[in-house]
């Protein structure tokens, strides 16, 4: 057996991580001085109050070796494990996970660099536990994953940049200059990193359609089988109607609403929205 594991910045819903038995291990949230595990006694509710409280951005921190290796030892010893995580651009958390692998049991467990976050992450979850339930062994599904993470279509429209520019993890947010707050930035997922593609301007909910569209456009190889709207916004209406939006195309057999954990709400704010989907190779 396989088990396919995962950290807390997937941002699957819990119904699916139930439905395909992933295994979480939640990342760290520091607000002030007071650490939290992603999802577990934080929320992004959390965070946005406290936020808009005290004008200071939270923090997140990968988990440590022996956490990890505390995580892999908690799984069944016969398992073979496949670990697929936040990209090692953004976190040393796949590093930590490495090295936790070598001194646990280096050959039943097998790291995956996501070079992706959020349902990005999430995607190649699901598509490796797919994989297992078929019944490929863990290098297998090792290697077919490490070919996927190439072909996998991650981006967000971001309307509150306050995050992002505090935050420094988005490459280019800084040249928007005096305009930097009427600006809504496309931010991909290129080689591991979040990258601002372009920007739209205008209201937040009339442009999600656009990006969505142009996201499309720019990447029509789809893999037919799941497509996540996965989002930080508080109007659920608005999300149900980009859903539609989305399943009324016919691309996808699948388009799911996710709402994103703490750990990407903790970098991009509220009224953050995006479209996840992988590609043919």
């Amino acid at each position: 057996m396989v088990n396919i594991c995962t950290d807390s910045c997937n941002d699957l819903t819990s119904e699916l991580i139930e439905e395909n038995n992933i295994k979480v291990i939640p990342l760290v949230v520091t607000l002030g001085e007071q650490e939290y595990y992603d999802n577990v006694n934080i929320h992004p509710e959390d965070i946005f109050n406290f936020v808009n409280k005290n004008n200071i951005l939270p923090k997140t921190a990968a988990r440590s070796i022996e956490d990890y290796k505390e995580f892999f030892n908690s799984l069944p010893k016969e398992n073979e494990i496949i670990y697929i995580g936040i990209s090692s651009e953004l976190s040393s958390s796949i590093n930590n996970a490495m090295l936790a692998s070598k001194e646990v049991d280096e050959g039943r467990i097998f790291i995956v660099d996501s070079r992706s976050l959020s349902t990005g992450i999430g995607l190649l979850v699901l598509y490796a536990a797919r994989l297992a339930k078929e019944g490929k062994n863990g290098k297998e599904i090792y290697e077919m994953l490490l070919k996927q993470t190439q072909f996998n279509q991650a981006s967000f429209i971001v309307d509150r940049l306050d995050y992002l520019y505090k935050g420094g993890r988005c490459s280019g947010i800084a040249r928007f200059g005096a305009n930097l707050l009427k600006l809504k930035p496309c931010l991909e997922l290129v080689n591991g990193e979040i990258i601002n593609t372009s920007k739209y301007m205008g209201n937040f909910k009339k442009i999600v359609y656009k990006y969505i569209d142009d996201m499309l456009a720019k990447y029509p190889n789809v893999k037919k089988e799941n497509c996540f709207i996965t989002h930080t916004c508080k109007d659920e209406a608005f999300i149900i109607e980009v859903v539609e939006y989305v399943r009324n195309k016919n691309i996808f057999e699948k388009v799911y609403s996710s709402r994103a954990g703490s750990t990407i709400s903790c970098h991009c704010g509220e009224n953050t929205l995006g479209i996840l989907y992988l590609l043919e190779e």
